[in-house]
């Protein structure tokens, strides 16, 4: 049915006369419910253009097309746009058809219609924004409902904040019920009888066949999101089992962001995650040991995987405030790969910047290490993947470190055309992050531009004496492109 929220409005109003006022009074209503401006005048005008449609077109009545174009007319100002914006909640609505409480249902549905009671969740066939404090019981439960469901492939509720919020005390889910998620529960009941006993129970058999160590955190991550103790235990047990057996440096970091999340959220859910708390350094510390060797030789597809895998390990290393020790093996891992002859250059220039950023690697040593990596005699290939390693993510620092955007600047203005040329689009990715009045202060910098100081561009080389060959192409190229 393309429309129920007006047959819904047929049913209702019947063969009554004022049945088009009243749907063209509800088009009303939602525009001015979304800000828009819609005067009496414009309604009335709407109705009878509606009848003057149903006249042309051989119709007894308006119909809905007739009701339709008459509010783009006169409602929405011809603007299709404006009735696109409202027409989801008109002819669709937000309304979900319920089931007699004698009916028999199945076990997962009954405990997913008391615990909405209980959590005050109504289900909508609308999105609508909502937004959980985990410190309240209320707000707890209503997420370990949505968590739980989403475990049972039941997607009610979406975070909407996910992977980008550090806060463990405020989530915000979009809520959208579909008529099949009361199938995909029926099918659930393999696993239990209850919403908690079968969200457990599909992730305990997820983690049996899961090879893979960091879908295996990720998974233990999720179980204790959803409050399932049980589920939980059986992960954190498998975890260090698999991570005795694993000696992968990729397979180890991967697992290390998913345990950061689980020691935050053993706070916020008042659970405890004592065994991560000495299982996650010593895969920090397997991961160190492996990482020299495992940066070694790598193709692009393989050296980038392991770029995003060492990014990923550091915000969790951070997130989890590991002991000083822990931190100096894996800082002292990343200062291998600086010397390393055979390490991937965009490993080597990544490893280089967290050192930086730490503030293990001054701005004297970082230069230096720029000018030797991005020297004449370095091949363009590898000195292009320190270059990106070192600063893609991070070219608003060049903006404040005079030191290295002097060695960025003398690498770049030191490349033969050929070379800049087959580059440009991996410069182009690095400072594609800065924004416009970024750009502006950068080449401030650069130009040594300020307040105070000259107002002049800096010329290159040579600039002066190819100014007017460039001029003159530039003319002739608007000359062919005047009009005739």
């Amino acid at each position: 049915m393309a429309a129920p929220g007006w047959y819904a409005h047929l049913w209702q109003s019947g063969d009554h006369e004022t049945r088009d006022s009243a749907w063209l009074a509800r088009i009303c209503r939602v525009l001015r419910e979304r800000g828009h401006f819609v005067s009496t005048a414009s309604a009335i005008e709407a109705q009878r253009l509606s009848r003057a449609l149903a006249a042309l077109r051989g119709r007894p009545a308006p119909g809905f097309e007739e009701l339709r174009d008459s509010a783009i007319a006169c409602l929405c100002n011809g603007e299709r746009a404006m009735w696109d914006d409202v027409a989801a909640e008109l002819l669709i609505g937000a309304d979900v058809g319920a089931i007699p409480a004698s009916t028999p249902l199945a076990p997962l549905l009954e405990d997913l219609q008391r615990q909405q009671k209980a959590t005050r969740l109504k289900p909508e066939a609308l999105e609508r924004a909502l937004t959980l404090d985990l410190r309240s019981e209320s707000g707890l439960a209503r997420s370990t409902l949505l968590h739980r469901l989403t475990a049972l492939d039941v997607p009610w509720g979406r975070l909407a904040d996910a992977g980008r919020s550090r806060g463990t005390f405020r989530k915000n889910w979009q809520l959208c019920w579909e008529p099949e998620f009361a199938v995909r529960l029926v099918e659930n009941l393999v696993y239990g009888a209850t919403i908690a006993e079968a969200a457990g129970g599909r992730i305990v058999e997820a983690m049996q066949t899961e090879p893979d160590l960091g879908a295996l955190a990720a998974l233990t991550r999720d179980a204790m999101i959803a409050d399932l103790p049980q589920a939980t235990g059986i992960g954190i047990a498998a975890l260090e089992e698999k991570a005795a057996l694993t000696s992968d440096c990729g397979t180890l970091l991967a697992a290390l962001p998913p345990m950061a999340d689980i020691l935050r959220y053993g706070e916020a859910r008042a659970g405890t995650a004592e065994h991560l708390a000495a299982l996650m350094p010593r895969i920090v510390v397997q991961a160190a040991l492996a990482l020299p060797y495992a940066a070694r030789n790598l193709d692009a597809q393989a050296a980038d995987k392991l770029r995003g895998q060492i990014m990923g390990a550091e915000t969790a290393i951070q997130l989890a405030r590991l002991d000083p020790e822990v931190m100096a093996e894996w800082h002292g891992a990343l200062g291998k790969l600086l010397d390393d002859t055979q390490a991937t250059r965009i490993i080597a220039g990544a490893a280089a910047r967290l050192l930086y950023e730490a503030e293990l690697l001054e701005a004297e040593a970082a230069a230096i290490l720029l000018g030797r990596m991005l020297s004449p005699g370095t091949p363009v290939a590898d000195a292009a993947g320190f270059f990106e390693g070192f600063l893609e993510g991070a070219g608003q620092r060049l903006i404040h470190d005079a030191p290295l955007r002097d060695a960025v600047d003398h690498w770049l203005a030191s490349l033969d055309e050929d070379s800049f040329t087959t580059n440009l689009p991996l410069f182009r990715r690095v400072f594609s992050v800065l924004d416009r009045s970024e750009r502006r202060r950068l080449l401030d910098a650069v130009f040594g531009r300020g307040k105070s100081g000259p107002t002049g561009y800096r010329l290159l080389p040579g600039a002066a004496d190819l100014w007017p060959a460039h001029q003159v192409r530039v003319l002739d190229l608007l000359e062919k492109g005047a009009a005739r």
